[in-house]
């Protein structure tokens, strides 16, 4: 159980495998640790009114958790009682993860996902919050019949105030949600790209919603069906596309829509030439974000001509209202210059020391003005030089490549799919 937050204390509360719990000996899997309902009704009646986020962070102990959300659930609704009077009036977020498959190393194994008596918990402490207004539900993995009732009472009692939804993986296979549409004030929806469909996106194209985020992870079908081009042309809103998974995985591609973030966070997706090529053919008037996050695990050559050095220049010159750009691939000091005088304008720009090579590997263009091909030799020979010149072009006297623990920790910044910041 984790509470203590900067916004006052008890304003989050997450509920893990520890949680309230005590150690009770089974003859069939040993010691384990089970809900104490004494304790929890005690923790409930004096802090429960101060919760104003709750988290349910993946579990392990199914019976754990249905009994939680069962109390919550059962004291939200009572109103008489003086101790538990306006628990849950104030959590205003709610974030549900649902563990689908126990094996962490194989991402082949047998999945499982949120049903029966845990679904209709779940269901029921949602239809016990009046303050909700940020929705997030992940990997519930539903079989479609079970799926279109979902939200039923969520959209019954919360269609006007709700306004950020995140429902990642709600099925296993394509099933789209027209609930999705029901919500007049949505400003933010994360979803996946197989609960939304043609009539879903040309529904929304008439709401106000501001940003859709396209989420794709590792348990997300490969035979989706992109949105059609001629739906993307009525929409106004901005559409983010992301990749969260541990091995390689093909981002589906939104022909016609107006994407303005691209993000991978993965370890093993490459940055490869006929994505660049295809974002930049798609997405150069509107891009504004792209860069993979993690650290790679996959060979990165030293060659010239197999790294993405001109792909990465070619699309900085490309999208003009590129903001942010993410860098972990290997690449020269003098590709690391290149960039930021041909992107001046860019913001953030996120470069790993540990991947820069200290060479200048360009050959003289013609097009350069007198000298700049010298000024290009010289300061790529010096890693603190390169630094202080990009320092200069991206009008940032402060800016630096970073370590690899400094790397790793933009995902928390930048990147958090499906999280309200």
């Amino acid at each position: 159980m984790r509470s203590i937050s900067p916004k006052g204390p008890w304003h989050t509360f997450v509920f893990d495998d520890h949680t309230l719990t005590r150690r009770k000996y089974n003859y069939y899997s040993g010691w384990t640790h089970m809900l104490d309902h004494l304790r929890t009704q005690l923790c409930l009646a004096t802090v429960g009114r101060h919760i104003k986020v709750l988290i349910f962070a993946p579990e392990t102990n199914f019976y754990n958790l249905y009994e939680f959300m069962s109390m919550i659930s059962y004291y939200a609704e009572t109103k008489h009682h003086e101790l538990l009077s306006g628990l849950g009036s104030k959590v205003h977020t709610l974030r549900y993860t649902f563990p689908c498959s126990h094996a962490t190393r194989d991402e082949d194994a047998r999945l499982y996902g949120t049903g029966g008596k845990l679904l209709e918990s779940l269901k029921r402490l949602m239809n016990s919050l009046p303050s909700l207004r940020h929705l997030e539900l992940v990997d519930l993995m539903l079989d479609s019949f079970e799926a279109i009732h979902l939200l039923d009472d969520v959209c019954f009692n919360l269609c006007t105030q709700m306004e950020r939804l995140t429902i990642i993986n709600a099925t296993k296979y394509n099933c789209p949600l027209l609930h999705l549409t029901a919500f007049v004030n949505l400003r933010v929806l994360v979803v996946s790209p197989q609960n939304i469909s043609d009539d879903i996106v040309a529904a929304l194209a008439d709401s106000n919603l501001a940003d859709l985020q396209i989420v794709q992870n590792r348990y997300t079908p490969v035979d989706v069906v992109p949105v059609s081009k001629q739906v993307w042309k009525r929409c106004k809103f901005r559409v983010h596309l992301g990749v969260s998974s541990r091995r390689e995985k093909s981002l589906l591609i939104q022909e016609g829509a107006r994407v303005a973030s691209i993000v991978y966070v993965s370890p093993q997706i490459k940055l490869q030439a006929d994505s660049i090529s295809r974002i930049i053919e798609l997405y150069k008037d509107t891009l504004r974000v792209l860069g993979h996050c993690c650290l790679p695990r996959y060979h990165q050559p030293k060659s010239f001509h197999d790294r993405m050095d001109s792909w990465l220049l070619l699309l900085c010159r490309q999208a003009p209202n590129l903001d942010t750009l993410m860098i972990r691939e290997r690449i020269s000091t003098a590709t690391c210059l290149l960039i930021a005088h041909a992107r001046p304008t860019l913001s953030r720009l996120y470069i790993r020391r540990n991947a820069v090579i200290l060479r200048c590997d360009w050959s003289y263009n013609p097009e350069w003005e007198d000298g700049f091909y010298e000024w290009l030799k010289s300061t790529s020979q010096s890693y603190e030089e390169t630094e202080k010149q990009i320092g200069v072009l991206l009008k940032q006297a402060r800016w630096k490549m970073m370590s690899d623990k400094e790397y790793k920790s933009i995902r928390q910044g930048v990147v958090e799919f499906g999280r309200t910041r």
